[in-house]
């Protein structure tokens, strides 16, 4: 019995699978950026960045009110009621229109407003209003494309999956290049939310057998609703937090050490940022096997999920560590940053930047354990605190000194995060880090 309880989560295929799934999403994000900086001048890539929270704040609202809507969805298929999937996914439908809608109402309102917001100085206002005038229109299709992203990858559609984001990034590749070469930013943003019509069209493709087919009613329960935007939350709050820290950031350093200072340190965000959601991949196999463990009671699966999540934890931010470190100098290159004090800065700081990808790595696994073993506040203290709070804090005291700070501020915020963490459980609630003691597990 105790060998196929070995063999029931198997770490490699969870883990391939969520990390490839989440490096070809954030490839296709990145695509934009890469462009921009291939085409266009440093203040052009600065104003693409200083807008940047716009879209990641339809992330969060996207991930809000869709994947824990997926998550019911899926619930209900393996109880075997087609009906309730037919509601949910109604439900969801409807709902991601009316969050769609919302939200690019208020940013047509409302455009020159939230550009000056973000970008209030001449050398980048005109590059930002022209991006943010076509990009306020991405919620029309975005919430959708979400909630199908992952409604398709739980009910283990993978090929629709792979397809649809390969098929988003060279599609946007593409069309970036050309229409950026003839529309200027305007023709990067209309290349965004046409790869992303492409995408989405092939998910739902996913809708057409009999096997996966669902009857679109109009159902809406303002009670399930709300159930879903609370189950959601937690792992959503990335994405809020993320908004949070880019705009203390790059405000702080606009105003500060000027566009080339944002230039250089968006660089070192978008790294920052790749660094938590590649730990997606660790966060997947982790859920599985809490959970699988949480089912059998059993304390000694418990305990090798555990065992094998600080394994990865570790050796996954060492790899990144080193990668980081060592292509320090060409990753400025990627986004060809035209000034070359501008990409030795951006260097400099992610050198400074990649001790810190253990912690990041530690900080996600953290989070998800208490997510699923019941202390959730702990896991949306610990993302508020590694994502925004702490790095915003020591960013802006230590950027005070020199722009290279910014980037030790953004270093510290993690390690700070579980060391404090570590602090509270020890000496306050008499835990280890990954304590399971809440649960009743049998040995």
């Amino acid at each position: 019995m105790e060998k196929i309880i070995n063999r029931d989560i198997r770490f490699w295929p969870v883990f391939i699978g969520a990390t490839t799934g989440v490096v070809l999403e954030v490839v296709a994000t990145l695509v934009d950026e890469i462009i921009v900086g291939n085409l266009f001048t440093d203040a052009a890539f600065a104003a693409v960045n200083l807008i940047e929270p716009y879209t990641v704040f339809e992330v969060f609202i996207a991930y809000l009110v869709t994947v824990a809507g997926a998550a019911l969805i899926v619930r209900a298929h393996g109880a075997g009621d087609h009906e309730k999937m037919s509601e949910l996914f109604s439900q969801t439908m409807i709902v991601c229109g009316a969050c769609g809608m919302a939200l690019t109402l208020i940013y047509v309102l409302f455009t020159p407003q939230l550009v000056r917001f973000v970008a209030d100085n001449p050398a980048v206002y005109n590059d930002a209003y022209d991006y943010f005038k076509v990009m306020r229109f991405y919620p029309l299709i975005d919430v959708f494309d979400t909630f199908m992203f992952a409604y398709v990858l739980y009910r283990n559609g993978f090929i629709h999956f792979y397809t649809a984001i390969i098929s988003r990034i060279s599609v946007n590749a593409l069309l970036s290049w050309y229409l950026g070469s003839r529309m200027g930013l305007m023709g990067i943003g209309l290349a965004s939310i046409l790869s992303l019509v492409v995408a989405l069209t092939i998910k739902l493709t996913f809708l057409f057998s009999s096997k996966h087919s669902l009857r679109f009613r109009w159902y809406f329960n303002p009670r399930e609703v709300l159930e879903v935007i609370v189950l959601g939350f937690p792992e959503s709050s990335i994405s809020a937090f993320f908004v949070i820290m880019e705009m203390a950031i790059n405000g702080f350093t606009l105003k500060r050490y000027g566009v080339d200072g944002v230039a250089a340190v968006a660089v070192v965000i978008n790294i920052f940022e790749f660094m938590i959601y590649i730990s997606e991949g660790i966060s997947e196999y982790e859920i599985v096997a809490v959970n699988d463990s949480i089912g059998k009671e059993s304390s000694s699966s418990m305990d090798r999920a555990v065992k094998t999540t600080k394994k990865a934890v570790f050796i996954e931010g060492a790899v990144f560590l080193c990668l980081v470190f060592f292509m320090a100098s060409a990753i400025p290159e990627a986004f060809d940053v035209d000034s070359e004090e501008t990409a030795r800065l951006a260097a400099v700081m992610l050198r400074i930047l990649a001790p810190t990808a253990v912690f990041v790595c530690l900080s996600r696994a953290t989070a998800m354990f208490y997510l699923y073993t019941g202390r959730v506040s702990r896991t949306i203290i610990i993302f508020c605190m590694a994502i925004a709070v702490m790095p915003v804090l020591f960013g802006v005291v230590f950027g005070q000194i020199a722009v290279e700070g910014v980037a030790a501020g953004l270093a510290f915020g993690p390690a700070m995060t579980v060391g404090l963490m570590c602090v509270f459980v020890r000496f306050v609630k008499k835990e280890k880090l990954f304590d399971y003691s809440i649960l009743k597990l049998n040995g």
